[in-house]
């Protein structure tokens, strides 16, 4: 299955849902059920057989940048910083130079071998020294010295978006400060 045709079935999944309605439930605290929802939505709308590794992953990232925008969460996406690669950076990669310890960088990586993970952790540690602002999304639990979230079992992943508004909302920066929520 390719990226746009997933990318297609997770903005039908948000369509049917309302954005408006989404973002009212985030508002009141339902941020996690709303994500599990429509996760477990998007996954039964795609064949058993055409379900890769990395499917579930790419779900997750789409979701993301949608909830990011929805909830006007200031981030940064898909950018290099000192020749790193960032999925996701909150808020962005300015504050990323100035002051690691107020930036959060998420990691979606688009493969289950835990050697390339580590490899992707290393080099996010290059720019972010705070292993507790690496945050990585990942089908399934592995043992990682940063926060992950988990897309199978617990799913953990549900939980990122009132993680990144109690990270946020402990920031002095008025960039930093959530608009909609």
């Amino acid at each position: 299955m390719v990226v746009l045709e997933l990318s297609e079935i997770l903005y039908n999944v948000i369509s049917e849902h309302g954005e408006q309605r989404i973002l009212s439930d985030i508002v009141q605290g339902e941020s996690a059920e709303v994500i599990r929802s429509i996760f477990g939505q998007c996954l039964s709308k795609i064949e058993k057989d055409e379900l890769k590794p990395d499917t579930l992953v790419t779900i997750s990232e789409g979701l993301m940048h949608f909830l990011l925008t929805a909830t006007m969460i200031p981030s940064k996406r898909k950018t290099v910083f000192q020749s790193v690669d960032i999925d996701i950076a909150v808020p962005d990669t300015v504050t990323l130079g100035t002051s690691p310890q107020d930036v959060v960088v998420i990691l979606f990586p688009k493969t289950e071998d835990v050697n390339e993970i580590r490899s992707q952790i290393e080099n996010m540690k290059k720019i972010q020294p705070n292993p507790g602002n690496i945050w990585v999304v990942l089908q399934n639990e592995m043992q990682l010295d940063v926060k992950t979230y988990t897309l199978r079992d617990s799913m953990t992943f549900s939980n990122i978006i009132n993680d990144l508004i109690g990270f946020t909302s402990n920031k002095k920066q008025s960039k930093l400060k959530i608009f909609k929520i």
